[in-house]
């Protein structure tokens, strides 16, 4: 083997990756979500919401001068609906969850987003559209590079569970206090 050269399986990986075609689920576009229903108990009414989005992929984890592949699943839960949670998985027991605005990912879709911990901006390489995604804690970062068409993908189903800009809707709280005073 050539030493400037990838092995094939990393070559296709990247392939896979920077196209799109990474998915790691049953349904055919690598997202998952249901609805669920609301249902009558008796004389309560109990909400149900949503079962979590989630969707599983491979980023690139862009060291010095090796691109590794890495798993990654992505989840949005209604019952906290302003943030997502990325948890990377590189083949060990440890997993690395971050949590962070779901705006954050949106926003980072179409600019430079964020500051401090986490920066997300979209990027072009070979007429494959990727999001960079920089982590940093204390004095170490990491930096991912993701599918476009997954992220887009993710954040559509997420927002069907909860469009933007409706998320205080979603917390419960009115909703709480409400039958709280009602049954008082």
């Amino acid at each position: 083997m050539d030493a400037g050269r990838e092995p094939s399986w990393r070559e296709e990986e990247r392939g896979r990756m920077m196209s799109g075609k990474v998915f790691d689920t049953d349904d055919e576009p690598g997202c998952a979500h249901k609805d669920r229903r609301r249902r009558q108990n008796g004389h309560a009414e109990w909400d149900i919401r949503p079962d979590p989005v989630t969707c599983r992929t491979v980023v690139a984890l862009l060291e010095e001068e090796v691109t590794l592949p890495v798993m990654a699943d992505l989840r949005y839960d209604s019952a906290e609906p302003y943030s997502i949670v990325m948890a990377f998985n590189a083949g060990t027991d440890l997993v690395i969850e971050w949590e962070f605005g779901r705006e954050l990912l949106a926003s980072g879709r179409q600019w430079l987003a964020g500051f401090g911990d986490i920066q997300i901006w979209p990027t072009e390489i070979r007429g494959h559209e990727l999001v960079y995604m920089a982590f940093r804690s204390g004095w170490e970062t990491f930096v991912v590079a993701a599918s476009a068409v997954v992220i887009d993908e993710f954040l559509k189903r997420t927002f069907e569970v909860v469009s933007l800009g409706e998320e205080r809707s979603f917390l419960g709280v009115e909703s709480f206090v409400s039958q709280l005073s009602d049954e008082v």
